[in-house]
Protein backbone atom coordinates (compact mmCIF):
# COMPACT_ATOMS: atom_id res chain seq x y z
CA UNK A 1 0.00 0.00 0.00
CA UNK A 2 1.43 3.46 -0.71
CA UNK A 3 0.16 4.76 2.23
CA UNK A 4 2.54 2.41 3.97
CA UNK A 5 5.61 3.52 2.03
CA UNK A 6 7.71 5.75 3.20
CA UNK A 7 8.18 8.47 0.44
CA UNK A 8 11.55 9.13 0.90
CA UNK A 9 12.33 10.20 -2.83
CA UNK A 10 9.54 11.93 -3.29
CA UNK A 11 9.76 13.64 0.17
CA UNK A 12 13.75 15.00 -1.70
CA UNK A 13 11.55 16.29 -4.61
CA UNK A 14 9.89 19.40 -3.29
CA UNK A 15 8.80 22.36 -5.43
CA UNK A 16 8.36 24.77 -2.46
CA UNK A 17 7.06 25.04 1.12
CA UNK A 18 5.60 28.34 2.54
CA UNK A 19 2.99 29.87 4.68
CA UNK A 20 1.84 31.95 2.13
CA UNK A 21 -1.50 31.02 0.97
CA UNK A 22 -1.03 32.59 -2.72
CA UNK A 23 2.53 31.37 -3.44
CA UNK A 24 0.53 27.97 -2.94
CA UNK A 25 -1.93 28.64 -5.14
CA UNK A 26 0.29 29.83 -7.95
CA UNK A 27 3.00 26.76 -7.29
CA UNK A 28 0.84 23.90 -7.17
CA UNK A 29 -1.65 25.76 -10.40
CA UNK A 30 1.72 24.99 -12.02
CA UNK A 31 1.91 21.73 -11.85
CA UNK A 32 -2.09 20.39 -11.90
CA UNK A 33 -4.12 23.54 -13.34
CA UNK A 34 -5.61 26.83 -12.16
CA UNK A 35 -8.20 26.38 -9.33
CA UNK A 36 -9.57 27.85 -6.21
CA UNK A 37 -8.45 27.11 -3.02
CA UNK A 38 -9.27 29.01 0.33
CA UNK A 39 -8.64 27.93 3.81
CA UNK A 40 -10.91 26.99 6.47
CA UNK A 41 -11.25 30.39 8.57
CA UNK A 42 -11.42 29.09 11.71
CA UNK A 43 -8.37 27.08 11.51
CA UNK A 44 -4.47 28.14 12.55
CA UNK A 45 -1.79 26.69 10.83
CA UNK A 46 0.71 25.61 12.84
CA UNK A 47 4.16 27.21 12.27
CA UNK A 48 5.64 23.97 11.88
CA UNK A 49 3.24 23.10 9.18
CA UNK A 50 3.62 24.90 6.12
CA UNK A 51 1.97 24.40 3.21
CA UNK A 52 3.93 21.95 0.72
CA UNK A 53 4.11 20.08 -2.60
CA UNK A 54 6.45 17.23 -3.62
CA UNK A 55 7.14 16.70 -7.66
CA UNK A 56 8.12 13.68 -9.59
CA UNK A 57 7.82 14.19 -12.96
CA UNK A 58 7.30 10.23 -15.00
CA UNK A 59 7.05 11.60 -18.90
CA UNK A 60 3.40 12.89 -19.08
CA UNK A 61 2.49 11.14 -15.84
CA UNK A 62 2.82 13.33 -12.49
CA UNK A 63 3.37 11.87 -9.16
CA UNK A 64 3.10 14.24 -6.25
CA UNK A 65 2.22 15.33 -1.93
CA UNK A 66 -0.02 18.07 -1.38
CA UNK A 67 -0.30 19.56 1.95
CA UNK A 68 -2.01 22.43 2.36
CA UNK A 69 -4.55 22.42 5.88
CA UNK A 70 -8.00 22.11 6.23
CA UNK A 71 -8.79 23.72 2.91
CA UNK A 72 -11.86 23.82 0.48
CA UNK A 73 -10.73 23.99 -3.57
CA UNK A 74 -12.95 23.95 -6.31
CA UNK A 75 -11.69 23.40 -10.36
CA UNK A 76 -14.59 24.38 -12.27
CA UNK A 77 -13.39 22.06 -14.96
CA UNK A 78 -10.67 19.88 -15.27
CA UNK A 79 -8.41 19.69 -17.82
CA UNK A 80 -6.85 17.35 -20.08
CA UNK A 81 -5.55 14.74 -17.93
CA UNK A 82 -7.05 12.17 -15.43
CA UNK A 83 -6.42 12.61 -11.48
CA UNK A 84 -6.10 10.07 -8.76
CA UNK A 85 -6.10 11.29 -5.42
CA UNK A 86 -5.75 9.45 -2.02
CA UNK A 87 -4.83 10.54 1.28
CA UNK A 88 -1.39 9.46 2.49
CA UNK A 89 -2.93 10.83 6.13
CA UNK A 90 -6.32 12.77 7.00
CA UNK A 91 -9.57 12.29 5.11
CA UNK A 92 -11.25 14.34 2.41
CA UNK A 93 -15.13 14.88 0.94
CA UNK A 94 -15.17 15.55 -2.74
CA UNK A 95 -18.43 16.32 -4.86
CA UNK A 96 -17.31 15.23 -8.90
CA UNK A 97 -20.07 16.89 -10.80
CA UNK A 98 -22.35 16.73 -8.29
CA UNK A 99 -21.72 12.77 -6.46
CA UNK A 100 -19.83 12.96 -3.29
CA UNK A 101 -16.99 10.89 -2.38
CA UNK A 102 -15.41 11.04 1.05
CA UNK A 103 -11.91 8.99 0.72
CA UNK A 104 -9.40 7.67 3.80
CA UNK A 105 -7.46 5.08 4.04
CA UNK A 106 -7.92 2.21 1.16
CA UNK A 107 -10.68 4.21 -0.64
CA UNK A 108 -9.39 6.82 -3.77
CA UNK A 109 -10.53 8.84 -6.86
CA UNK A 110 -10.24 8.75 -10.36
CA UNK A 111 -11.49 12.04 -11.73
CA UNK A 112 -11.38 12.35 -15.70
CA UNK A 113 -11.10 15.54 -18.13
CA UNK A 114 -14.21 17.91 -18.54
CA UNK A 115 -15.35 17.37 -14.32
CA UNK A 116 -16.04 19.70 -12.13
CA UNK A 117 -14.79 19.34 -8.13
CA UNK A 118 -15.60 20.76 -4.79
CA UNK A 119 -13.24 19.23 -2.19
CA UNK A 120 -12.69 19.84 1.18
CA UNK A 121 -9.87 18.32 2.90
CA UNK A 122 -9.05 18.01 6.83
CA UNK A 123 -5.83 19.73 8.54
CA UNK A 124 -3.77 16.91 8.73
CA UNK A 125 -4.71 15.51 5.26
CA UNK A 126 -1.59 14.76 2.97
CA UNK A 127 -2.85 14.24 -0.95
CA UNK A 128 -1.26 11.63 -2.90
CA UNK A 129 -1.65 12.77 -6.70
CA UNK A 130 -1.54 11.28 -9.97
CA UNK A 131 -1.57 13.55 -13.27
CA UNK A 132 -2.06 11.88 -16.26
CA UNK A 133 -2.17 12.93 -19.71
CA UNK A 134 -5.30 11.86 -21.81
CA UNK A 135 -3.18 12.19 -24.81
CA UNK A 136 -0.67 9.77 -23.17
CA UNK A 137 -3.70 7.29 -22.31
CA UNK A 138 -5.04 7.85 -25.84
CA UNK A 139 -1.78 7.08 -27.99
CA UNK A 140 -1.30 3.76 -25.25
CA UNK A 141 -4.67 2.13 -25.61
CA UNK A 142 -6.23 3.56 -28.59
CA UNK A 143 -9.73 4.89 -26.76
CA UNK A 144 -9.93 8.65 -27.27
CA UNK A 145 -12.96 8.52 -24.84
CA UNK A 146 -10.96 6.87 -22.25
CA UNK A 147 -13.71 6.59 -18.64
CA UNK A 148 -12.38 5.23 -15.65
CA UNK A 149 -14.45 4.19 -12.99
CA UNK A 150 -14.53 6.92 -10.35
CA UNK A 151 -14.00 5.04 -7.11
CA UNK A 152 -10.96 3.27 -6.61
CA UNK A 153 -10.10 0.52 -4.37
CA UNK A 154 -6.81 0.82 -2.97
CA UNK A 155 -7.12 -2.80 -1.73
CA UNK A 156 -7.69 -4.59 -5.53
CA UNK A 157 -5.45 -7.30 -6.19
CA UNK A 158 -5.56 -5.91 -9.38
CA UNK A 159 -4.68 -2.61 -9.06
CA UNK A 160 -1.79 -3.80 -6.41
CA UNK A 161 0.80 -4.16 -9.40
CA UNK A 162 0.24 -0.34 -10.69
CA UNK A 163 0.17 0.94 -6.88
CA UNK A 164 3.51 -0.61 -5.83
CA UNK A 165 5.01 0.54 -8.88
CA UNK A 166 3.78 4.32 -7.49
CA UNK A 167 5.45 3.02 -4.21
CA UNK A 168 8.75 2.24 -5.84
CA UNK A 169 9.18 5.35 -7.05
CA UNK A 170 8.06 7.85 -4.11
CA UNK A 171 10.23 5.64 -2.17
CA UNK A 172 12.93 4.63 -3.98
CA UNK A 173 15.89 7.65 -4.35
CA UNK A 174 18.04 5.26 -6.67
CA UNK A 175 15.19 4.23 -8.84
CA UNK A 176 14.42 8.65 -9.25
CA UNK A 177 17.82 9.41 -9.96
CA UNK A 178 17.71 6.93 -12.63
CA UNK A 179 14.77 8.57 -14.20
CA UNK A 180 16.51 11.43 -13.70
CA UNK A 181 19.38 10.40 -16.34
CA UNK A 182 17.56 8.35 -18.68
CA UNK A 183 15.10 9.14 -21.03
CA UNK A 184 14.76 6.38 -22.26
CA UNK A 185 13.86 4.58 -18.95
CA UNK A 186 11.36 7.69 -18.38
CA UNK A 187 9.47 6.48 -21.48
CA UNK A 188 9.57 2.73 -20.58
CA UNK A 189 8.42 3.09 -17.14
CA UNK A 190 5.60 5.56 -18.21
CA UNK A 191 4.31 3.25 -20.10
CA UNK A 192 4.40 0.08 -17.61
CA UNK A 193 1.93 2.79 -15.48
CA UNK A 194 -0.33 3.42 -18.28
CA UNK A 195 -0.32 -0.63 -18.64
CA UNK A 196 -1.13 -1.38 -15.04
CA UNK A 197 -3.86 1.10 -14.65
CA UNK A 198 -5.44 0.31 -17.67
CA UNK A 199 -5.33 -3.88 -16.46
CA UNK A 200 -6.00 -2.78 -12.58
CA UNK A 201 -9.01 0.07 -12.58
CA UNK A 202 -12.48 -0.73 -14.60
CA UNK A 203 -12.72 1.47 -17.60
CA UNK A 204 -14.80 1.72 -20.94
CA UNK A 205 -14.84 3.71 -23.96
CA UNK A 206 -17.41 6.62 -23.24
CA UNK A 207 -17.84 7.63 -26.66
CA UNK A 208 -19.76 4.02 -27.04
CA UNK A 209 -22.59 5.55 -24.76
CA UNK A 210 -22.72 9.17 -27.27
CA UNK A 211 -23.30 7.86 -31.17
CA UNK A 212 -25.84 9.68 -31.80
CA UNK A 213 -25.88 12.50 -34.28
CA UNK A 214 -25.01 15.75 -32.13
CA UNK A 215 -28.23 18.49 -32.17
CA UNK A 216 -27.81 21.10 -34.48
CA UNK A 217 -26.50 23.92 -31.21
CA UNK A 218 -23.72 22.11 -30.96
CA UNK A 219 -22.97 21.48 -34.90
CA UNK A 220 -23.42 25.40 -35.13
CA UNK A 221 -21.05 26.23 -32.28
CA UNK A 222 -18.86 24.21 -34.01
CA UNK A 223 -19.18 26.03 -36.94
CA UNK A 224 -18.58 29.27 -35.69
CA UNK A 225 -15.41 28.20 -33.49
CA UNK A 226 -13.80 27.21 -36.43
CA UNK A 227 -14.82 30.38 -38.59
CA UNK A 228 -13.80 32.89 -35.34
CA UNK A 229 -11.47 30.74 -33.26
CA UNK A 230 -8.42 33.79 -33.66
CA UNK A 231 -11.09 36.07 -31.76
CA UNK A 232 -11.67 36.22 -27.93
CA UNK A 233 -14.18 34.22 -27.72
CA UNK A 234 -16.18 33.23 -24.65
CA UNK A 235 -18.67 30.87 -23.30
CA UNK A 236 -21.32 33.19 -23.73
CA UNK A 237 -20.42 34.74 -27.24
CA UNK A 238 -20.34 30.82 -28.36
CA UNK A 239 -23.54 29.99 -26.54
CA UNK A 240 -25.16 33.00 -28.69
CA UNK A 241 -24.12 31.88 -32.21
CA UNK A 242 -25.06 28.62 -31.08
CA UNK A 243 -28.65 29.93 -30.26
CA UNK A 244 -29.47 28.32 -27.28
CA UNK A 245 -27.98 29.27 -23.10
CA UNK A 246 -24.86 28.63 -21.72
CA UNK A 247 -25.82 25.86 -20.04
CA UNK A 248 -27.30 23.87 -22.31
CA UNK A 249 -24.75 24.51 -24.86
CA UNK A 250 -21.68 22.44 -21.95
CA UNK A 251 -24.56 20.18 -21.16
CA UNK A 252 -24.56 19.12 -25.16
CA UNK A 253 -20.90 18.86 -25.48
CA UNK A 254 -19.97 17.11 -22.69
CA UNK A 255 -23.04 14.18 -23.78
CA UNK A 256 -22.12 14.38 -27.63
CA UNK A 257 -18.44 15.58 -27.25
CA UNK A 258 -17.14 14.28 -24.18
CA UNK A 259 -15.59 17.68 -23.90
CA UNK A 260 -16.55 21.54 -23.34
CA UNK A 261 -16.94 24.71 -25.55
CA UNK A 262 -14.14 26.20 -24.56
CA UNK A 263 -11.53 23.12 -24.53
CA UNK A 264 -12.77 21.83 -28.07
CA UNK A 265 -12.03 25.90 -28.96
CA UNK A 266 -8.57 25.63 -27.25
CA UNK A 267 -8.02 22.20 -29.57
CA UNK A 268 -9.07 24.25 -32.83
CA UNK A 269 -6.38 27.30 -31.47
CA UNK A 270 -3.60 24.22 -30.63
CA UNK A 271 -4.37 22.18 -34.27
CA UNK A 272 -3.91 26.06 -36.25
CA UNK A 273 -1.21 26.95 -34.38
CA UNK A 274 0.78 23.14 -34.95
CA UNK A 275 -0.46 23.44 -39.10
CA UNK A 276 0.66 26.91 -39.08
CA UNK A 277 4.47 25.61 -37.49
CA UNK A 278 4.62 22.65 -39.88
CA UNK A 279 3.45 24.76 -43.33
CA UNK A 280 5.94 27.52 -42.92
CA UNK A 281 3.35 30.26 -41.91
CA UNK A 282 4.65 31.15 -38.71
CA UNK A 283 8.13 31.90 -38.76
CA UNK A 284 8.26 32.12 -34.80
CA UNK A 285 6.49 30.11 -31.94
CA UNK A 286 4.74 33.31 -30.56
CA UNK A 287 3.86 34.22 -34.23
CA UNK A 288 1.74 30.62 -34.83
CA UNK A 289 0.47 30.78 -30.91
CA UNK A 290 -0.80 34.38 -31.54
CA UNK A 291 -1.96 33.79 -34.84
CA UNK A 292 -4.19 30.88 -33.39
CA UNK A 293 -5.88 33.56 -30.49
CA UNK A 294 -3.31 31.73 -27.77
CA UNK A 295 -1.43 34.97 -26.13
CA UNK A 296 -0.43 32.67 -22.60
CA UNK A 297 3.01 31.13 -23.99
CA UNK A 298 3.76 28.87 -21.35
CA UNK A 299 0.23 27.06 -20.94
CA UNK A 300 0.34 27.20 -24.85
CA UNK A 301 4.05 25.04 -24.63
CA UNK A 302 2.31 22.80 -21.95
CA UNK A 303 -1.00 22.58 -24.16
CA UNK A 304 0.98 21.69 -27.03
CA UNK A 305 3.07 19.16 -25.65
CA UNK A 306 -0.13 17.27 -24.21
CA UNK A 307 -1.85 17.15 -27.52
CA UNK A 308 0.85 16.70 -30.35
CA UNK A 309 3.02 14.61 -27.72
CA UNK A 310 6.33 17.24 -28.74
CA UNK A 311 6.96 20.89 -27.59
CA UNK A 312 6.23 23.21 -30.31
CA UNK A 313 9.79 24.03 -30.49
CA UNK A 314 10.07 20.21 -31.59
CA UNK A 315 8.07 20.15 -34.32
CA UNK A 316 9.45 23.86 -35.77
CA UNK A 317 13.22 22.15 -35.78
CA UNK A 318 11.14 19.15 -37.85
CA UNK A 319 10.03 21.65 -40.26
CA UNK A 320 12.45 24.73 -40.44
Amino acid sequence: MLSDQSPIALRRRRVFETIDLDLTRDRISRVLQPHELSPVKSTALPSNWPFYLDHIPVGRIDIGAIYFGESHVHVPEFADYHLFIMCLRGAATLSVDGQQQHIKGRQGILIAPGEQMRASFSQDCEQLFVRISREALFQHSGIHQLQFRREVDLASPQLGPWLRQLATIISDDHTVCLLDATPRLVHDYEQLLLSLLLAGQVHQDASARNLSIAPACVRRAEAFIHSDYAEPLTLANIATAAGVPPRTLLASFRKFRETSPIRYLRDVRLDAARTALCNGTANTIADAATSAGLFHFGRFAQDYAERFGELPSQTLRKHP
